[in-house]
């Protein structure tokens, strides 16, 4: 015979944080545990924690990447979720554009090409596309700008385009791709004219996108001008989303940009189909999922559904077909040779002969 037990006998273990270690805190804003904690996932926590913890100053998503192991697009996705609800500010603020102060007594710069990869400045930057280099020293940039009448042209049209005399690191940025990265002066004014149209002018910002074309070999007008295109509907259709979505103003990552693009041009998929698509991953994980969201509209893009119609006739199909008993060819009785010995309706079964 058992033994019952009631919850005031039975033993349950409770938890408490150590005294040793509760000095050593920093705060946490009540509406992360009492509204985000069962809807968060367990990343988007963590990359919070981290930023809560260092919150005394901006903190970038290659840091944070860098820090919790995780993939940098990742993390911009996590931080994203923040913004979206309000918890973060997407903080985009130019660079200092101080020079160093030229010595009254310094020699003139001889014209020495700028080489990729030389140390002779102990700043090393490491590009989006892992590949580290080394930014170019005041008098090498002046030397590129002697030498280079072209170079000294995209300057004077930069600095009538962003409003504000360019300094040493934006500089820096621009000789950067155009030596480093290989990219013309046409494409680099036509990226600055880009990012300037959607408000991202800090210079850590032109490098990265700089750096993504680079990748993508966009190396002429043509290509640059299809890659804009392409930027313009993206936002569009992203700001579209934003609002009907209750989102704050902001623009998609890198890593949404990556899914949205494919969304369009790959799975020409129309904005009513990509909101289902969203709606669907909220109803089935309960988040945010831009990953799950795709698989979604992959899958029905390889089922040739491309409209919310159709969707709604492949679920109806769908569950008329799971309705209908599955035939088992192992049964005892063959219902395939059904015969009827009368009008009367009166059936008869012929046992099927097992092998």
């Amino acid at each position: 015979m058992g033994v019952c037990r009631s919850r005031e006998t039975e033993d349950f273990m409770n938890y408490t944080v150590k005294k040793k270690i509760r000095g050593g805190v920093f705060e946490i804003p009540e509406i992360i545990a009492d509204k985000h904690l069962k809807f968060a996932t367990g990343e988007q926590i963590k990359v919070l924690l981290y930023v809560l913890r260092h919150s005394e100053k901006s903190q970038s998503a290659h840091a944070i990447a860098k820090f919790l192991k995780m993939d940098e697009a990742e993390v911009e996705d996590c931080l994203q979720y923040w913004v979206l609800t309000n918890i973060l500010e997407d903080e985009e603020t130019d660079a200092k554009d101080t020079a160093p102060a030229k010595e009254k007594n310094e020699k003139p710069a001889e014209p020495v090409k700028f080489v990729p990869g030389q140390k002779k400045e102990p700043e090393t930057v490491k590009s989006d596309a892992a590949v580290e280099y080394t930014k170019p020293s005041q008098s090498e940039i002046a030397a590129r700008m002697e030498e280079s009448a072209e170079i000294r042209s995209l300057f004077s049209d930069l600095q009538s385009k962003l409003g504000k005399t360019i300094g040493y690191d934006g500089q820096a940025t621009i000789i950067c791709l155009y030596d480093h990265f290989g990219l013309p002066a046409q494409v680099i004014f036509m990226l600055v004219d880009y990012c300037v149209s959607i408000g991202k002018t800090g210079y850590s910002y032109i490098e990265k996108a700089g750096s993504s074309w680079a990748e993508q070999e966009i190396d002429t007008v043509e290509k640059a001008a299809k890659k804009i295109d392409s930027l313009n509907k993206i936002n569009k259709l992203w700001n579209k989303f934003a609002a009907a979505h209750g989102f704050p103003n902001g623009k998609p990552t890198a890593n949404q940009v990556k899914y949205i693009s494919r969304w369009i041009d790959e799975y020409k998929m129309s904005f009513d189909m990509i909101c289902l698509a969203y709606e669907e991953t909220l109803d089935r994980t309960g988040k945010i999922s831009w990953s799950y969201t795709d698989k979604i509209l992959a899958n029905w893009h390889e089922n040739g559904l491309k409209t919310p119609d159709d969707v709604e006739r492949a679920v109806k199909d769908r569950a008329a077909a799971a309705k209908k008993p599955a035939g088992n060819p192992d049964a005892s009785y063959n219902l395939d040779r059904v015969k009827s010995k009368d009008v009367s309706g009166k059936l008869t079964y012929e046992r099927k002969r097992k092998q």
